[in-house]
């Protein structure tokens, strides 16, 4: 039986307040990047749409360095030195994400700086931007509730390009409305955050998020660059990529499923939307893992393909017909196209796998990803390996564990375990509760003493099997002793467990590692996450 391509590795985020975990340690940091640039330079045979890799990488790249140099430089001083030989690439969605997801961000920093590298994080605009909030901890830490609090008013759930701050006193009140409830005081920091928020030009909330985010970066020495991935996605070397992906498409679906089968097959999911779903045939269209939407129309809808000779028509799901490609007589030509398309307010966008599989072919030599995007870019490895023929450079995973109330909580679960082996002693076993009780200076500890005395006697008689019943019957009698002269600590015991019940619900609330970093004091939290690129 051969070996499946595809390997389980389980892979969990760190649950103890300020560990981190990073994927291949930082002590193998330069053997990884080595062996990155030697799978590009063997990949240099490649061609993706008529041009080899090894030149799209060239423009891709000196595009990509360009475009984030004036877009950086457009709301803060952009004075980084550049090495175009040397690109290293992360990303997340804009939003208030929590402190494990930023971990990501300062170690790309901190190996560019070691490797003498280029540092890009793209802000990934295409993905959904859900609801408007944040989940906010409030009430005291003994009886906390979580609640949402809005930063603007709830709408069409859209991609992050596409979704404009709806109620502009709502989203300028937030910060005060979070200071004002939340359990932890968070005073000037957040003010003081979302005042970087208020100054960017921006009318897109999560372009806002990121340029105050990154700012926050600049000012405690992290120079990353950070670009947009929909501006990425307006260059000729993505719309020579997309071209490739479907003049290929029967082909790529064929080996995207199937790798789906494995990967599903090896880390047990039966979900057939997880980590994506399968890539679909409608009549005679054929899915390709991209999105596709209009300006006037901005619902994110998936791509799909029909080719008539030499014509290529674009589809989404619902059958709605965007153009039409001729990816056969003239590659520029159609590339060209796929611009007019694009300046008409069509706008293509790649899918998750899609979007590190160019990311990571294409613009950088080292990726850094998260847990999740780890998981799922295994199956991005596989899928690349069978369409493209050679394999991916390797991925960075990277994240952190940082909790809000780390020094103003005391797990209760040992507590409440104590309190519940004393109950179950109570009910089966009396006389190994009453050893602790008189232990603890009982009351009644002379009585307790006897019966417990009485019941070592009782049990060391030998017993004929026709008086078992008697005996036994005994047995219970003594218990019910026992438990009549503990009846107090037994009622003590119960309101404890309820008590300690809803201390370990308090604790599970507040112990979370989702908070967002707005939260945090941002010094003290970008301190600690420097802190934790040291780990070899």
């Amino acid at each position: 039986m051969s070996e499946p391509r595809i390997q389980y590795r389980k892979l969990r985020a760190p649950q103890q307040h300020g560990s981190v975990l990073i994927d291949p340690p930082l002590s193998e940091s330069q053997q990884l990047l080595e062996n990155n640039l030697s799978l590009i330079q063997e990949s240099d045979k490649l061609q993706i749409f008529g041009v080899p890799l090894a030149e799209l990488r060239a423009t891709g790249r000196q595009a990509l360095q360009t475009a984030a140099l004036k877009y950086t430089g457009g709301y803060t001083n952009c004075n980084n030195k550049i090495n175009a030989n040397r690109i290293f690439l992360s990303g997340h969605q804009p939003k208030l994400f929590h402190p494990g997801v930023w971990f990501k961000t300062i170690l790309l920093a901190q190996l560019a700086k070691e490797h003498s590298a280029t540092a890009i994080n793209l802000i990934i605009d295409n993905d959904l931007c859900g609801q408007p909030s944040i989940k906010v901890p409030q009430g005291t830490i003994e009886t906390p509730v979580v609640c949402p609090i809005f930063y603007d008013r709830d709408g069409d759930d859209v991609p992050f390009e596409e979704a404009l701050i709806q109620d502009q006193q709502l989203f300028e009140s937030f910060a005060q409305r979070v200071t004002n409830s939340v359990i932890q005081e968070t005073g000037e920091n957040l003010l003081q955050f979302w005042e970087l928020v208020n100054q960017s030009t921006s009318n897109h909330p999560g372009l806002k998020f990121a340029q105050a985010r990154h700012q926050w970066e600049r000012e405690h020495g992290i120079e990353n660059l950070e670009l947009p991935l929909s501006t990425v996605c307006s260059s000729r070397e993505f719309y020579r990529f997309c071209c490739h992906l479907l003049q290929n498409a029967e082909n790529l679906q064929a080996i995207y499923n199937t790798s789906l089968i494995e990967y599903r097959k090896v880390h047990k999911i039966r979900s057939s939307a997880h980590p994506v779903p399968a890539l679909e045939c409608i009549d005679r269209a054929v899915e390709v893992p991209l999105w596709i939407w209009s300006e006037q129309a901005p619902s994110r809808k998936r791509l799909f393909c029909i080719t008539s000779g030499e014509e290529t028509t674009l589809l989404d799901e619902s059958g709605l017909s965007y153009g039409t490609l001729n990816l056969e007589r003239n590659k520029e030509s159609a590339i060209h196209q796929l611009e007019v398309l694009a300046q008409s307010g069509i706008k293509i966008r790649p899918r998750a796998l899609t979007t590190t599989m160019y990311c990571r072919l294409v613009l950088s030599d080292l990726f850094v990803h998260g847990i999740g995007g780890g998981k799922y870019d295994q199956l991005t490895d596989d899928i690349a390996k069978q369409f493209f023929k050679i394999p991916l450079p390797h991925f960075q995973m990277a994240t952190a564990t940082v909790k809000l109330f780390a020094d103003q909580l005391a797990n209760p679960v040992d507590a409440l375990q104590t309190i519940e082996e004393d109950l179950r002693n109570l009910e089966f076993s009396p006389d190994k509760f009453a050893r602790k009780a008189i232990r603890n200076g009982h009351p009644h500890s002379l009585a307790l003493e006897k019966l417990i005395d009485k019941k070592l006697i009782h049990v060391q008689k030998e017993v004929a099997p026709t008086d078992r019943s008697r005996w036994h019957a005994t047995l219970q009698g003594i218990h019910q002793e026992l438990r009549t002269l503990l009846t107090n600590d037994e009622e003590t015991l119960k309101a404890n467990l309820e008590i300690a019940r809803s201390h370990l619900n308090s604790f599970n609330l507040l112990d979370s590692r989702e908070y967002s970093l707005i939260l945090f004091n941002g010094k003290t939290l970008l301190d600690l996450l420097v802190s934790g690129t040291k780990t070899p």
